[in-house]
């Protein structure tokens, strides 16, 4: 069996994972990054993306991440995200509700639209459809 480090994925109102994994790949802001055991300490920016966690027993697991934090230490990874949410928690639809929302109001740009919040909520809404498409791929 591959060596495992603790890892806990929190979000401000629950932590959504607590165990222990062989591997993590998450968002950074300058790209997406990889962990395992032993990897050196380090804390990091995390960017709106996937986290895929290899669980000690080799199942994947899949989470939509708006951005927050990684940090690494001798004793495990801490994962504090702003907003995060598992692929067997998203709602579909309402994320392909929120996609169409969101390009419906970059497409017309009317006074009054706020094209930053509109991107960021296009981002957010592909990040968690993509999240429960590559969990229904890769398991």
């Amino acid at each position: 069996m591959p060596p495992v480090f603790d890892l806990r994925i929190m979000a401000p109102d629950h932590a959504l994972f607590e165990g222990r994994a062989q591997a993590l790949v998450a968002p950074g802001r300058e790209g997406s990054f990889g962990v395992l055991a032993h990897h050196a300490p380090m804390v990091t920016e995390l960017g709106p993306g996937a986290l895929k966690v290899t669980e000690a027993d080799g199942q994947r697991r899949h989470f939509a991440v708006s951005a927050g934090f990684l940090e690494v230490r001798q004793d495990g990874v801490t994962v504090l995200a702003d907003a995060a949410e598992a692929a067997s928690e998203i709602d579909v639809n309402r994320a392909r509700a929120a996609e169409e929302r969101a390009r419906r109001r970059l497409r017309d740009r009317g006074s009054g639209i706020d094209v930053a919040r509109a991107e960021t909520a296009l981002r957010r809404a592909l990040v968690r459809l993509g999240v429960v498409e590559k969990s229904r791929t890769t398991g």
